[in-house]
C-alpha cells in the first residue's frame, strides 16, 4: 500500500498519516525490495561427485548405458547406489527427435488392414476361454468389420475374412497384417514362408496378402485405430449373455454407429464410400471350405478322439491314422486316405462323451446276425448294436474248487 500511494504521488508524510506508521518505517519501506534475494542454498555433497569427470568422459564416448557405467563405477570404489547414476545420465541424455510420418492413403479397394485384439475372457458352451476381436477396416471408405471369437487359429482366420468380405461385398487387392503364424510360418528378412491354407484362400479370393515389417505397427494404422475405436466406443459399459448375443451387438453397433459416422479423416460415412470401393466380387463363386483340418488314428474299438470326446468310425477303419475336418456349424467328418467321407457326427461340447453310430460296429456281428431277412427282422426286436466297453464287463464271482467238486459228485 505504501509502494502503491508513494507512486501516485502522495508525500512520505501523508503516507505516515494514512498507515499509522513512522515517516521513517515509511522511508525505509520504499527503499526496501519487496522480495529479498534468496540465499543460495549449499549443496549436499554426493557419493556419485568424485565420479562425475570418469562419468563425463565415458558419455563423450558415446555409452549411455546406466547398467554398464553403474558396474564401472563399483570396481573404483564407487558406493551409492544406481538410481545417482541413472540421474545423472538421464540429464545428459539427447531428448529423442520426433520422427515425421506421412499420412498414406490408398485407392478405392486397393488395400484393407486387418488385426487381432485380445479382449479378456468370456464363458462359451460351460468353458471359459480367451476371447479375440477380429477388425478389418478398408483404407479408401475405412468402413470397419468386427466379429468376436473363442479361437485366433488358421479356420478362424480364414473365417472371419470371409464374412468381413460378405459384409464389405467383396475382396481388396491388398490385405496388410502383421507376421502372425496363421499367415507368416516364418519370416527371414524379405523371405516369407507363408501359412499354405491362407496362400491359398488368397488366391481363391484374388487378393495379395502383405504383412508388415517387424516391430512397425503404425504401417497398418487405420486398422490400429479401428482396435481402439472398439475399444474406446463399443467396450466399455457392454454386457453381453454369451458369444452369439456379443456379435450381434458388435453388428448393430456396426451398421448404426461405427459405419455411419462422420470419419475424422476422410470427413464422411464409411458406408457412403463402400460403393465406391471398387471391389472383387465374391458371390459367384463358392465359400471357400474353412473346415479345421486334423488328423487322428482309431483305436481298436473303432473310436477316434476330438477335444476330449469319442466319435465312433467304421470297424474296417480300426487302428488306422484318418482325417478329421470340423465346419463352422460344429459338423465332424472322418475321412480315409483316399478322401473318402466314411463318418459323419454333430460336435458335443461336454467331455468324455461317446458318438457311436450302431452300423459302424455291424461288421463285427456274427453272419446269422447280419444277414437275417427283412420279413424275420420285422417279427423279432432286432438286437442293440453298440461296443463293449470295459465297463460294461458283467462282474464275476469267484467261488472255491471244492464247491464245483460236490457238484460232480454222485450219491451211492
Amino acid at each position: 500500500m505504501m509502494r502503491e500511494l508513494h507512486r501516485h504521488g502522495v508525500s512520505i508524510s501523508e503516507i505516515a498519516r494514512r498507515t499509522g506508521h513512522d515517516r521513517k518505517t515509511v522511508r525505509k519501506t520504499l527503499k526496501t525490495p519487496l522480495q529479498a534475494a534468496a540465499k543460495p542454498r549449499r549443496r549436499k555433497p554426493r557419493k556419485i561427485d568424485p565420479y562425475v569427470p570418469y562419468l563425463e568422459q565415458r558419455m563423450a564416448a558415446g555409452v549411455f548405458n546406466a547398467r554398464k557405467l553403474y558396474g564401472e563405477l563399483q570396481g573404483l570404489g564407487y558406493s551409492g547406489k544406481e538410481t545417482q547414476v541413472r540421474s545423472f545420465v538421464q540429464a545428459h541424455r539427447q531428448p529423442p527427435l520426433p520422427v515425421a510420418t506421412v499420412r498414406f492413403e490408398t485407392a478405392p479397394g486397393e488395400q484393407a488392414q486387418v488385426d487381432w485384439a485380445h479382449f479378456g475372457s468370456i464363458v462359451h458352451q460351460g468353458v471359459r476361454r480367451r476371447l479375440y476381436a477380429f477388425v478389418m477396416t478398408l483404407g479408401w471408405s475405412r468402413t470397419m468389420y468386427l466379429e468376436f471369437t473363442v479361437a485366433a487359429d488358421i479356420s478362424w482366420w480364414l473365417r472371419c475374412h470371409l464374412h468381413a468380405f460378405r459384409y464389405f461385398g467383396g475382396a481388396p487387392q491388398r490385405m496388410l497384417h502383421d507376421n502372425l503364424k496363421t499367415a507368416v510360418l516364418e519370416r527371414r528378412g524379405s523371405r516369407i514362408h507363408w501359412h499354405p491354407r491362407y496362400l491359398d484362400f488368397a488366391d481363391y479370393y484374388g487378393f495379395s496378402p502383405h504383412p508388415c515389417r517387424p516391430y512397425r505397427a503404425q504401417t497398418k494404422g487405420k486398422v490400429e485405430r479401428g482396435v481402439c475405436y472398439v475399444r474406446g466406443n463399443f467396450w466399455p459399459g457392454l454386457t453381453f449373455t454369451d458369444l452369439t448375443d456379443l456379435n450381434h451387438q458388435a453388428l448393430a453397433w456396426l451398421n448404426n454407429v461405427a459405419n455411419v459416422r462422420i470419419h475424422g479423416t476422410t470427413n464422411e460415412q464409411p458406408f457412403a464410400r463402400l460403393p465406391d470401393e471398387q471391389l472383387t466380387a465374391i458371390h459367384d463363386k463358392p465359400d471357400y471350405d474353412t473346415a479345421e483340418i486334423t488328423h487322428r488314428r482309431s483305436s481298436r474299438d473303432c473310436l477316434i478322439s476330438y477335444r476330449g470326446n469319442f466319435y465312433s468310425v467304421p470297424a474296417a477303419y480300426a487302428g488306422q491314422r484318418l482325417q478329421v475336418r470340423v465346419t463352422e456349424l460344429d459338423e465332424l467328418t472322418v475321412l480315409n486316405a483316399d478322401g473318402w467321407e466314411i463318418a459323419h457326427h454333430r460336435l458335443v461340447h461336454d467331455k468324455g462323451e461317446r458318438c457311436v453310430v450302431a452300423s459302424h460296429y455291424a461288421a463285427l456281428l456274427p453272419p446269422s446276425v447280419r444277414s437275417t431277412p427283412a420279413s424275420q427282422a420285422t417279427q423279432t426286436e432286432a438286437p442293440q448294436i453298440r461296443p463293449v466297453f470295459p465297463g460294461d464287463i458283467p462282474h464275476v464271482v469267484s467261488r472255491p474248487l471244492s464247491e464245483y467238486q460236490a457238484l460232480l459228485e454222485v450219491p451211492a
